[in-house]
């Protein structure tokens, strides 16, 4: 494409993106254009035609190209879509200098090229392609890569369908103000489920549901507290994939789960991740489930953070939270997807990221520049990535959202997990039993010692 057509086509997408073209616009004349553009007709008629066949645009004949309604679920060519503002002010000048025919498109809802979280990838996983193959290729030492933060994003084939650019584990956030105004201690490293539930207790006869400690039914919270207590969804034993959704240490940790559960009680309004992590960071909030990357260590509030609470007879072990680099199938510049492996996994970005700890990145050198020692609450983060252990139902997205569907209505309807569970259970081993791939093995990358 020439500079002057990529010019004109930017020139078009960045009035639809900042606005100031919405959807169903009408556009001016070509000719206007090309005369504010400073180029010629027939390259702005080239512009034109370029985004109709990309889906952005539409012609209606003898009325004129108006912008499509919805033009944000398009992908363009080349696109490049993260899915929070860090990453573009991290990589943009670097993606300008380095990859010129990649843009970077945050007000589309997809791209060609992707930065996601794992729940993301997990849904998608069959759109994308392969990268162990690139990874190798272009890292062939990967002595300095934390390789085992790689299986989560493994399918049951053995595909990797994403690379983590950072990790982190999960840890309990703490407004330190709002927990000493109700009276209670703030929580400190060792604390037990029993020690959890008393904090919850202080602060419910103060503080609302959501602003104790919001968003218990969605998965960021519940499934690590079922790890906690030495449960299951699925896990994977001499290579074959078990369901331990119905083992009494799963029932006993969903027990649990609905005490803590009850005792919060109330009308919730908080429903999605990215509002209960804005509750927190706005001082709304006493207690949030949250990793590296949702904290701001710059912020004038007091916060800690502990581990998550220690479960008797549970299993200090935890879920991995990461931001994943995927690569949809469509695209077919292989030299390209190389050039942008190559980019991310740099030590250049890595630095970048360490810098702003923004998550712990994935390379081990960056990692280490990251750590603040004299900030405590670094000291929690780092210690906590040796519980990190793979949730083996991110390789089956089939089952995921089976189960978490379930566990919505069991909220909702307020019903025991006794009630559903073996059911639920019996189920997913039927459909396991049938789509179980012959070969089942990791990449062969992973076998390299770290």
């Amino acid at each position: 494409m020439s500079d002057k057509l990529q010019g004109a086509r930017e020139y078009i997408l960045r009035k639809i993106e900042d606005g100031s073209l919405p959807g169903g616009t009408k556009l001016p004349a070509a000719r206007e254009y090309a005369g504010k553009c400073g180029v010629s007709l027939a390259i702005m008629q080239m512009a034109f035609t370029s985004l109709t066949s990309d889906g952005i645009l539409h012609s209606v004949p003898r009325q004129g190209t108006y912008v499509r309604e919805d033009w944000r679920n398009r992908i363009l060519p080349g696109s490049f879509q993260t899915f929070r503002p860090v990453w573009k002010e991290v990589l943009g000048d670097l993606i300008a200098r380095d990859l010129p025919n990649v843009r970077v498109c945050d007000k589309f809802k997809k791209g060609m090229y992707e930065i996601v979280t794992t729940w993301t990838a997990q849904f998608r996983q069959e759109e994308y392609l392969d990268l162990a193959g690139f990874l190798e290729e272009v890292y062939p030492d990967r002595s300095d890569f934390f390789m085992s933060q790689f299986h989560s994003a493994c399918s049951r084939e053995g595909r990797l369908y994403g690379i983590p650019l950072i990790f982190s584990p999960w840890v309990i956030a703490c407004n330190v103000d709002m927990i000493r105004a109700a009276g209670a201690e703030v929580p400190q490293p060792g604390w037990l489920w029993e020690d959890f539930l008393t904090l919850v207790r202080r602060l419910r006869k103060i503080y609302s549901a959501d602003q104790t400690l919001s968003l218990l039914p969605l998965s960021s919270l519940w499934v690590n507290l079922l790890f906690r207590s030495g449960g299951a969804i699925i896990v994977r034993e001499n290579g074959k994939y078990e369901v331990r959704l119905d083992d009494p240490r799963t029932l006993n940790g969903f027990r649990r789960i609905f005490e803590l559960q009850q005792l919060l009680g109330g009308e919730r309004h908080i429903t999605t991740f990215a509002e209960a992590t804005q509750a927190f960071l706005n001082g709304e909030t006493a207690l949030f489930s949250g990793t590296r990357e949702d904290m701001n260590f710059h912020s004038t509030m007091n916060w800690t953070c502990v581990p998550l609470p220690l479960v008797p007879g549970g299993s200090d072990r935890q879920r991995q939270a990461s931001d994943l680099f995927c690569v949809r199938k469509q695209v077919n510049n292989f030299d390209e997807v190389k050039a942008m492996l190559r980019l991310l996994l740099s030590s250049e970005v890595q630095e970048k990221l360490g810098k702003i700890r923004y998550g712990i990145p994935i390379r081990r050198s960056a990692a280490i520049h990251s750590i603040d020692e004299e900030d405590p609450r670094d000291s929690i983060f780092f210690s906590e990535m040796a519980r990190i252990a793979p949730d083996c139902t991110l390789a089956w997205p089939e089952l995921y959202r089976m189960v978490f569907r379930c566990m919505d209505r069991i909220w909702d309807d307020h019903l025991t997990p006794e009630e559903v569970v073996p059911e639920l259970a019996s189920a997913m081993r039927v459909f396991i039993r049938y789509n179980m791939p012959q070969a089942a093995a990791a990449p062969a990358f992973f076998t390299q010692k770290e």
